[in-house]
């Protein structure tokens, strides 16, 4: 929603004019002209300035939009030149209050961390806008006319947009860009608001995102690699509508190698490009930065106006029109770049990289048809199955189709060695690994005083992993939707996985470590076949539903074939000691990649990873049967989740529905503490036993919950050893601040009492003397 209310000053200017002379009469209200070229358009907001017979002075203005408004009690509002025929930006000068308040508790708490409150209400003297909604439409009313305008008022405003800026000219953030380059009407406003106290914020309302309504800081650019970092985000009241989808990409890729033994890369993409909502006409996708566009030509055949700006991955490409929901339009876009660099032979092949034009306004999820003509010396993988292959004289050329739509695309290549195998119940397999390699690697590190021995057999052994753990995920979750997979080894110290193809760190090809990590590793990146490629998540708030599911998939994994639980519990040792290292500096799961900060690392790895992994084990132990130590309801959970949401977005509210369905309960306030919280408890406990009047026992417990919210409530497990190698097993629900619980009868007096067992809850445990 957005209201105005303003009462013009009188008299304060020397001539004055309606302001609907001057804010662009030959465009439709609201409307304006989009840019013929990239470069005019940029040019145009990168000049934004305050001009002459465009100020007014106002009482009482007052701007609303979602959850933040502006109000100016007395100042000067300065409209700034004109971008495409329409105003687009002002500056407001005097005194004025800016609130906001997150609509949702969790980016509250972020707010809290930030400012030491959980909603802003503050002095500012100045505010700079940019919009491309109403703001204009509603100064209408104003009288303008001309005044003295201070000389920073120009300096501010450059200072903002210099701040928005890229490395190189013609870079600039896309949500800001995209609407003005439109000349659309849409919900987008931005405002840089000075604050009397702290540094300025950053205020925008983003149409093109699902979470629209956003909150920045400022941050070094060193260090963050950007000028504003995210306090808090959530969404908009009106819901988020992907504008353009790309269902499918038939592309020709050749890699041509050079005099110094890398690889060129140059390439044609012809992507069918659909219209969900009206869109452009200047439409936005990604590449590499260090891939420059060639040149591109419409279905019909016409060129297409396309700008990329040096080292930035934003491509910005012009229709003849803007498009209409429904419409469709074919492109093909030529590309080249040395983004490939050689080690060994190994080629550094960006698993995250956008080596094909990804589509930037809505859901990445396409058929890839794709044709790499590469050196006949270098085996090569791609997603997709291989329908066919072929060399003429030195160039094997192969055909790689998708037969499922896919979020990622990816390939990779190098001086391997193929390993074909298939396990009896295992699909086939090929691992490609390139053992000269690992031998010229282990002789530069010898030479510089490092040791990192070479095992044998190392590709059967990773076949082994590889193998095993498809077949127990199968056996758990449900058959896995791709037949056969191919295993690389990549030049980095990570992971990837994307459909039938798995990208294994060269450290792993190298040793399997004694401590479970290689084991755990590669079955991490194995059930990712499962979770992110099998059931996508829905935003970056449910990475955790991907990477923390996998890594608990790994940890069952290992004790699965390790069979014994050492490794399982001394993994999730580890991990208690790192969320409990990093709580007090990071978020909870729920904000993802907001989680990764120059001052914490590790922060997103901790909490999605790691803390995503402590949240299915609980899942896990609150479902365990405690008279047979059978996980068949949580393993049934499980497969129920994978077989609703397979080849579908899944978001935390998806999988709680999942969960509340098998323990038929409500189970908001377990997300709501383990997901979207980050309090962490720690019991004291104090026990007895107690005698009945049959000659039995009962224990009494005597439980003080710390550090949480008074309401948090948890469901702990208790064993009670009886002796003689009997014990008992049960569950108390630990709620509020301090409680007593009593145990069912026991058939013999207790010698010992352990609780927490199977370290049922993230938690601290401190037994005490009755």
């Amino acid at each position: 929603m957005s209201r105005l209310f303003a009462v013009p000053a009188l008299g304060c200017a020397l001539a004055v004019s309606p302001l609907a002379a001057q804010l662009g009469q030959n465009a439709a209200p609201g409307e304006g002209f989009p840019a013929a070229t990239y470069l005019d358009g940029y040019h145009e907001v990168m000049k934004l300035t305050p001009v002459a017979g465009r100020v007014a002075e106002v009482n009482h203005l007052v701007l609303s939009r979602e959850a933040g408004q502006l109000s100016l009690e007395r100042g000067t509002l300065y409209l700034l030149s004109p971008v495409g025929g329409r105003t687009v930006g002002a500056v407001l000068r005097g005194e004025g209050r800016f609130t906001f308040t997150p609509a949702i508790p969790a980016e509250q708490a972020e707010l809290q961390r930030f400012a030491g409150s959980a909603a802003l209400d503050e002095a500012f003297s100045e505010a700079i806008l940019l919009f491309a909604d109403s703001t204009a439409d509603q100064f209408r009313g104003l009288t303008f006319g001309q005044a003295q305008i201070p000389g920073d008022v120009a300096d501010h405003v450059h200072d903002l947009l210099t701040s928005l800026q890229g490395a190189n000219e013609g870079s600039l953030r896309s949500d800001v860009i995209g609407p003005l380059l439109n000349g659309e009407t849409s919900a987008f406003f931005l405002a840089r608001v000075t604050r009397a106290h702290g540094d300025p914020v950053l205020f925008e309302i983003d149409p093109e995102a699902s979470e629209g309504v956003q909150l920045y800081r400022p941050v070094s650019r060193l260090r963050w690699g950007a000028n504003w970092a995210v306090v808090t985000e959530f969404a908009r009241q009106q819901p988020h509508r992907e504008r353009v989808s790309v269902p499918s990409y038939r592309m020709d890729v050749r890699l041509t190698p050079t005099f110094s033994a890398d690889l060129d890369f140059a390439a044609g993409a012809t992507l069918l490009v659909k219209a969900a909502e009206p869109a452009g006409p200047w439409l936005l996708l990604a590449l590499h930065p260090k891939l420059m566009v060639d040149s591109a030509r419409w279905g019909t055949g016409e060129p297409a106006t396309v700008f990329k700006a040096k080292e930035s991955d934003d491509v910005w490409m012009r229709s003849g029109r803007r498009l209409q929901t429904g419409d469709s339009l074919a492109l093909t876009l030529f590309y080249h770049g040395n983004f490939i660099d050689r080690y060994t032979d190994w080629f550094f092949i960006d698993p995250g990289a956008a080596w094909y034009p990804v589509n930037q306004q809505g859901r990445t999820f396409a058929t890839f048809d794709l044709t790499y003509h590469s050196p006949a010396w270098y085996p090569l993988a791609s997603i997709g199955e291989r329908v066919d292959s072929a060399v003429a004289g030195k160039v094997l050329t192969t055909h790689w189709v998708t037969r499922q739509p896919s979020s990622y695309a990816s390939f990779n290549l190098g001086l391997f060695e193929n390993y074909h195998v298939q396990q009896p119940g295992a699909p086939p397999l090929d691992v490609l690994v390139s053992e000269d390699a690992h031998r010229a690697l282990a002789r530069a590190l010898l030479a510089q005083g490092y040791m990192i021995p070479q095992q044998r057999h190392m590709r059967e052994n990773i076949a082994v992993d590889v193998s095993n753990s498809l077949k127990l995920y199968a056996h758990l979750f449900g058959e896995c939707s791709f037949g056969h997979f191919y295993v690389t080894e990549i030049p980095y110290y990570e992971g990837v996985s994307f459909p039938g193809m798995i990208d294994l760190s060269w450290t792993t090809f190298q040793n399997t470590s004694l401590d479970g990590f290689d084991e755990f590793f590669r079955a991490h990146e194995v059930a990712h076949q499962w979770w992110g490629n099998g059931v996508r998540t829905g935003s970056y708030r449910d990475a955790w539903l991907s990477e923390g599911l996998a890594s608990f998939s790994a940890l069952w994994y290992l004790q699965s074939e390790r069979k014994r639980n050492d490794e399982y519990f001394k993994f999730l040792d580890q991990y208690r000691a790192d969320i409990k290292g990093d709580k007090d500096d990071v978020g909870p799961i729920w904000i993802g990649y907001r989680n990764a900060t120059p001052t914490v690392r590790r922060g997103y790895d901790v909490m999605i990873y790691e803390k995503g992994a402590w949240v299915f084990h609980m899942l896990r132990m609150m479902m365990l049967d405690l008279g047979t130590a059978k996980d068949e309801r949580f393993t049934a959970m499980m497969r129920d989740y994978y077989a609703s949401y397979l080849g579908k977005l899944a978001t935390t509210d998806d999988f709680q529905g999942v969960v509340e369905r098998h323990t038929g309960m409500p189970m908001d306030w377990f997300f709501d503490e383990w997901v979207k919280g980050t309090a962490i408890p720690t019991y004291h406990v104090a026990w007895k036993a107690e005698p009945t009047a049959d000659g039995k026992y009962t224990v009494r417990l005597r439980v003080t919950q710390e550090h949480v919210p008074p309401d948090f409530r948890m469901f702990v497990l208790v064993s009670v050893d009886l002796g003689n190698n009997r014990f008992a097993h049960f569950r108390v629900q630990v709620r509020g601040t301090q409680g007593e619980y009593v145990s069912p009868v026991l058939p013999a007096e207790p010698k010992e009492l352990t609780f927490n067992d199977l370290s049922s809850v993230l938690a601290d445990v401190k037994m005490e003397r009755w």
